[in-house]
């Protein structure tokens, strides 16, 4: 049996271990500070988002178990960042920081709290954290679960673009994850100030009959969904009216419904995320516009075949795509 020193000195090495594990951490793949604003020193990436189009809402008064007080909807590219700093800087630091930084920048403040002030920490924290980052796997997506009550929170606007920034910090009391028990993280919401760029592109049953017969298979950016779901928007209607015309005009016609997802977030989640939205196809087909289930095959092939780079959001919209390939 090991003697007490010897287990004394296996604990120590662990606990050092886990402390450089923390220390150590690198930034996940693909992301990066949005552009002029950098992030406290030290700081690393662990959860990592750009959902283009997007509507973000923030508190502007207390956030109690029924929700916020009052709050504002935001609308524009959304980029989200969960960051890690180091041990020697705490949530107040952290918000001066950026706002000192912010105001240099020509933003405004539209709401700042701290502590009580904010509300209890657990719903203030579901309100923020909704939409939870999965790079860092656990470790990213268990953020803040149990954040403790000196929270800060910070929310600036710069009137001329119209960009908004968001910024909660709190430390993390959580103690399953080295990575990140009893340090401070940090979520940053930024929302630029640009328009909705039309994207909806109505394929005709013509040109969808053209592409499967001399391609096997057609791209449809005109079937949307709700942000990180499987829930078609309405305006995919216009779309889905076409498909049933095109089998209809060809009964003979059997396809493939194929999900596709750009890379942001796990691989195994998008290519869940992309199945469940060809199902969600061929369910509207059937369920809605009378299809019969034998002509089509939902399958998802997530981020597995891209048409263009992941590194902008003009390549990620490219790749979230439905396609038909003829069977």
């Amino acid at each position: 049996m090991p003697s007490f020193p010897r287990l004394f000195a296996l604990a120590l090495c662990l606990c050092i271990a886990a402390m450089a594990r923390a220390e150590g951490l690198a930034d996940v793949p693909g992301a990066a500070d949005p552009p002029g604003l950098p992030r406290i020193s030290g700081a690393a990436i662990i959860g990592y988002d750009q959902s283009g189009y997007d509507a973000f809402a923030y508190p502007t008064a207390k956030v109690g178990w029924d929700g916020a007080e009052a709050q504002v909807t935001v609308e524009g590219p959304h980029t989200r960042l969960l960051y890690v700093v180091p041990d020697d800087r705490a949530p107040l630091e952290v918000i001066r920081n950026y706002q000192a930084e912010l105001t240099d920048q020509g933003y405004t403040p539209v709401y700042d709290c701290g502590g009580e002030a904010c509300g209890p920490a657990t719903p203030f924290t579901k309100f923020l954290y909704t939409m939870k980052l999965e790079n860092s796997g656990q470790v990213s997506k268990m953020a803040f679960s149990l954040p403790r009550a000196d929270l800060r929170y910070l929310v600036m606007r710069q009137p001329e673009t119209g960009t908004t920034v968001s910024i909660y910090a709190a430390f993390e009391s959580f103690d399953h994850f080295p990575q990140t028990a009893d340090k401070v993280l940090v979520l940053l919401d930024l929302v630029e100030g640009k328009p909705m760029q039309q994207r909806m592109e109505i394929v005709t049953a013509a040109e969808m009959a053209g592409a499967l017969g001399t391609e096997g298979r057609v791209k449809l950016y005109g079937i949307l969904f709700d942000y990180d779901s499987a829930r078609l928007k309405p305006d995919s209607d216009a779309t889905l009216a076409e498909i049933v015309t095109l089998l209809g005009e060809d009964p003979a016609l059997t396809v493939f419904v194929v999900g596709h997802t750009d890379m942001t977030g796990g691989y195994d989640y998008n290519l869940d995320l992309s199945r469940r939205r060809a199902a969600a196809v061929v369910t509207a087909l059937t369920g809605r516009f009378g299809i019969a289930a034998s002509r089509l095959e939902p399958a998802g092939v997530g981020p597995l075949a891209p048409v263009a780079e992941n590194t902008t959001e003009e390549g990620r919209a490219l790749n979230r795509r439905v396609e038909l390939v003829k069977r």
